[in-house]
């Protein structure tokens, strides 16, 4: 029977490993050969095109394939979580965040690493890990990735490094909504969804606001991101604020932009009702129910001023599954519950941002809001609508520096 210990056992042959992963990391290949069998195996799976792929044996190909790592990758981040022995077996377990250099793309992925040491020395290295991810990103320099949580597929945007900020957009629209925040935050990690409902993102029988903050929470757990500020517009501050009050451990600040606590307003129920009934419908003309929304999100003026902006807001609209997208709406809208006496649990460092002009979530319940959080600033925009992010992306820019600034004042 195989006996499975903890760092502290088998010792000797965990202290090759770590010997080897020091040199490694610092690309010491001399170093790194001196581990290793003369005879070693590496196997690592995956698609060709990627340089570091394949079965090789031997110092010669070995030493290339080290020299090799380097002109592939830049790592950002190699962490190791437990490292277990089993007989002549030492098993990694950690994450790993790397620059693929052929597409100037990051990629972050869970690995495992096998090695296998004789007389102190390895004699096969194996490791698995997200091989598909790795094809895709040398093959494409999108920052999209996907998966199912809970049976809704989830899409996103990855693109940065440093401390993580999550970007959850408003009802109809998607993750493009923030371009303009993200492509101004280098310093950080920028991770922006499809919310549930819209673009490519699905949805599932029974999902609420609620639900939906449970699953971006276990994606954070699983990405094994510990921390993060939380940007939240309309239906996505709903969403935000219910992560805060629900998992107060992961939320490091919070940034609520145009929203509410409240449950939607009784006399509007109707209306989005009549919303709903018009997604649903094949017949129906769609273009001016989006049409009618923007008219609500924003002023004639703006509209009438950013045309190319607004047509091809309109166009992704209606580019969106009009099934899905009524689901998104009636848990948005009128299926959505009142949290004001929950988010004074709230922790995190809060900025809550209202538009004067905003008419689909007027600046008093913003304010409402900044009175029960604890810890927490208002700042009404004159002359901004529901559209800040799109209106005054450099407030919002703001109020992200400054919080992440604090953070680091307070590290």
């Amino acid at each position: 029977m195989n006996t499975l210990t903890n760092s502290s056992s088998n010792s000797l042959e965990i202290d090759i490993v770590r010997k080897y992963l020091s040199a490694f990391s610092q690309n010491n290949i001399h170093e790194a050969l001196e581990c290793i069998h003369p005879h070693a195996i590496w196997h690592i799976d995956g698609d060709s095109i990627v340089k570091t792929v394949g079965i090789i044996q031997g110092h010669k190909a070995i030493k290339k394939w080290l020299e090799n790592f380097p002109k592939a990758f830049q790592p950002i981040n190699f962490s190791i979580s437990k490292l277990i022995s089993s007989d002549n077996d030492v098993f990694v377990i950690g994450r790993f965040r790397h620059l693929v250099l052929k597409t100037n793309t990051i990629v972050d992925s869970d690995y495992i690493i096998k090695f296998t040491i004789e007389n102190y020395k390895i004699t096969h290295y194996q490791i698995f890990e997200d091989s598909l991810l790795l094809s895709e990103v040398h093959r494409d320099s999108s920052h999209s990735r996907k998966v199912t949580i809970n049976e809704t597929i989830y899409e996103w945007d990855d693109i940065g490094e440093g401390s993580p900020i999550i970007f959850l957009h408003g009802l109809f629209l998607d993750r493009t909504f923030w371009t303009n925040i993200t492509q101004n935050l280098s310093q950080n990690r920028c991770i922006s969804f499809d919310m549930p409902g819209h673009a490519k993102s699905g949805w599932r029988e029974e999902l609420d606001l609620d639900g939906i903050a449970e699953d971006i929470a276990i994606w954070m757990k699983e990405y094994c991101i510990d921390k993060a500020t939380l940007v939240g517009h309309s239906q996505g501050a709903m969403v935000a604020m219910r992560i805060a009050v629900q998992y107060p451990d992961v939320v490091e600040n919070l940034i609520l932009i145009n929203t509410s606590a409240q449950k939607e307003y009784e006399d509007r129920i109707p209306c989005w009702i009549k919303r709903e009934n018009v997604l649903l419908s094949e017949n129906s003309d769609r273009l001016e129910l989006f049409k009618e929304i923007q008219n609500i999100k924003q002023t004639s003026q703006w509209l009438e001023n950013n045309k190319i902006e607004a047509d091809i807001e309109l166009s992704k609209m209606m580019a969106q599954d009009p099934q899905n997208l009524a689901k998104a709406l009636k848990a948005a809208t009128i299926d959505r519950i009142d949290i004001r006496d929950k988010i004074s649990k709230i922790k995190a460092k809060t900025i809550v941002l209202s538009g004067e002009m905003d008419r689909a979530t007027p600046y008093i319940l913003g304010e409402e809001i900044a009175k029960i959080i604890p810890n927490t600033k208002h700042k009404i925009l004159a002359h901004a609508t529901h559209s800040i992010p799109i209106e005054f992306p450099e407030v919002v820019l703001d109020a992200i520096n400054n919080l992440v600034r604090d953070q680091l004042n307070r590290e």
